[in-house]
């Protein structure tokens, strides 16, 4: 626990100095053949040019003390668009698109994220989105209504994947 730890700390002072953020980190397999993934973003997306730099500079930083911490391997990766959103700031990428929500008291939304206010507008802990909700009844037309809700009262998010012919 206490190598993790480290480990971690090593990470997280790479990370200070720049516009990324961590999004999450895992270390998955067997002594021997572990690996680490961590997984960043930032305001702006992030390209592969991008993703090979901080993962050399990451090689290199943990290399020094490699066997300290039994990894055989090192992935830097963008989230991907499987991995719930943890930031408020990364749901503004994703402004139009269809997202499916799970809030803190279990009910389950989904809706198109229609309104993103800018996070310096609003204070910390208060950012709020605005959601467009289609309730289908049969053999009625479509109901759409939009439904504001904290970013605090959000348990995941995910972007729903549409795929289309």
């Amino acid at each position: 626990m206490e190598k993790e730890i480290e480990l971690q700390n090593l990470i997280n002072e790479y990370f200070t100095s720049s516009d990324y953020k961590i999004i999450e980190n895992v270390i998955r397999g067997e002594k021997g053949t572990r690996v680490l993934e961590i997984f960043i973003d930032n305001e702006k997306g992030i390209n592969i040019d991008e993703i090979t730099k901080i993962n050399k500079d990451l090689s290199s930083l943990i290399d020094e003390k490699i066997d300290m911490f039994n990894i055989s391997n090192l992935v830097v990766s963008s989230p991907g668009a499987e991995r719930p959103l943890k930031f408020y700031w990364q749901l503004k990428k994703h402004a139009g698109r269809v997202l499916e929500i799970e809030m803190n008291d279990g009910e389950k939304i989904e809706g198109k994220l229609e309104e993103f206010p800018e996070s310096s507008d609003v204070k910390e802990g208060e950012e709020k989105i605005t959601v467009e909700i289609t309730v289908k009844e049969k053999g009625k037309k479509n109901t759409v209504y939009p439904r504001e809700i904290k970013f605090k009262d959000i348990k995941e998010v995910k972007v729903k994947l549409r795929f289309t012919k």
